[in-house]
């Protein structure tokens, strides 16, 4: 429907919004390019990680996140790197809370409200004085199918600058994670793992050639 000069009055699309979410959408592309780049260029496995998961966190506008990473022994997972709240080793049997949940069962866990699922476990909230809601958990493959870790979202925020000060704030402010959402996190999660896992195998290697030297020299000296 059009005015006397011609001009759509209704039904006309919202430039400022389009062009915001064209921005936005522009924004995770940077990102996630960025990631990319740096697997190729970062050499510290740590420094890598901690990349992966800040922008990762900027990404999904996420108010806290964890890294965690699998034991060798597969029992229990170890938190790696934390963005947000307090900076404290988080240990958890594989099997307990969110993030043991999906590390046994290797499967992703998009929650829009983390008190009414019967797997969270809301004493570190109460402890701590914070309250979560939204989460997106999801396992970290390798190549090999093999699971390194979980990657943990905590409340994505409508507004990235919004302080969660109180429960009406969190109630107001928190969004669930949408399918994109889920889908840009995958592909992180799988960075995250090829780069624990090419850490790895670079460590076999180089003990692998401890080994090799260590039983040339023992030859040697034998022959000798």
């Amino acid at each position: 429907m059009a005015d006397g000069k011609g001009m759509a009055t209704t039904g006309s699309p919202d430039l400022g919004a389009l062009e915001s979410a064209l921005r936005r959408e522009q924004k995770k592309v940077s990102l996630v390019q960025e990631v990319s780049r740096a697997l190729s260029t970062v050499g510290d496995l740590d420094a890598l990680l901690r990349l992966i998961m800040e922008k990762v966190t900027v990404l999904m506008e996420a108010d806290r996140s964890t890294l965690y990473l699998v034991t060798e022994d597969g029992r229990q997972l170890w938190s790696k790197v934390i963005q947000g709240g307090e900076r404290v080793e988080i240990r958890l049997d594989v099997g307990e809370g969110v993030a043991g949940w999906v590390a046994q069962t290797r499967e992703i866990v998009n929650i829009p409200e983390a008190y009414a699922d019967q797997r969270f476990q809301p004493a570190w909230d109460v402890k701590s004085g914070y309250r979560t809601k939204s989460m997106l958990v999801i396992p970290m493959k390798t190549h090999r199918d093999e699971i390194v870790g979980v990657l943990q979202l905590i409340n994505r925020k409508r507004d990235a600058d919004v302080r969660l000060a109180s429960p009406d704030i969190v109630e107001r402010e928190i969004q669930t994670y949408d399918l994109r959402a889920v889908e840009l996190v995958t592909a992180m999660a799988s960075q995250a793992a090829v780069a624990i896992e090419n850490s790895r195998l670079y460590e076999d290697i180089e003990r692998l050639f401890e080994g090799f030297v260590t039983a040339a020299v023992t030859a040697i000296e034998a022959r000798d």
